[in-house]
């Protein structure tokens, strides 16, 4: 007969970060993946829990698994270069995403949630739903990230853009586009750090 485990006689263990990473296997799963990284170096003993989802019965779970390694390695083979007392493992579950991910989160005490707002684990589903769902399971704090700046399609003035850098955000519009803008948005000067003092 097996001997039982008895937590109790454990040896006490540094309490790691835990992040939980929710990866659909699509091209932008690297910037997640990216993201959850830059987190992951932000603590001295991280670790990754690297999960998707599989919504259908096919492909299968040994499938998803190696597409997931395939995505996740690469990433991590770059971050082992960097970081020192890092870990990370693979998950993959059956049934809906928004729901698994929160369990999964739920059930490691994760410190963190990372998503992304796009690919959505369905393998080509446009649910932009996705995202608003985890955060409401969510039973820790959730980072979404966003797609890059150059894949954003939100049109936007160039010389607004090219005056917001320029000024450092002193102005924020065009002449075309202050008008009547200015009373409704207030910027404050750019603060400076002095022991604690907002500087204005």
């Amino acid at each position: 007969m097996a001997p039982q485990y008895d937590p109790r006689l454990a040896s006490p263990r540094t309490r790691r970060y835990r992040i939980v990473v929710g990866i659909d296997l699509s091209e932008y799963s690297d910037i997640v993946i990216e993201h959850a990284l830059d987190q992951a170096a932000r603590h001295d003993t991280p670790e990754l829990h690297l999960l998707t989802v599989n919504e259908r019965r096919k492909p299968s779970n040994d499938e998803l698994k190696q597409a997931l390694w395939e995505r996740v390695y690469p990433a991590l083979e770059t971050f082992n270069a960097y970081g020192t007392d890092w870990r990370a493992r693979l998950h993959v579950r059956r049934g809906k995403p928004e729901v698994e991910i929160a369990e999964l989160a739920a059930e490691l005490r994760a410190d963190l949630i990372v998503i992304g707002q796009f690919g959505l684990h369905s393998g080509g589903s446009s649910d932009k739903n996705l995202p608003n769902r985890v955060l409401q399971q969510a039973v820790c704090p959730t980072l979404v990230v966003g797609l890059p700046i150059d894949a954003d399609t939100s049109p936007q003035c160039p010389l607004c853009t090219v005056i917001r850098e320029d000024t450092e955000g002193a102005r924020w519009f065009c002449q075309d586009h202050g008008g009547d803008r200015r009373a409704d948005h207030f910027v404050s000067p750019m603060t400076s750090w002095s022991g604690g003092a907002l500087l204005m």
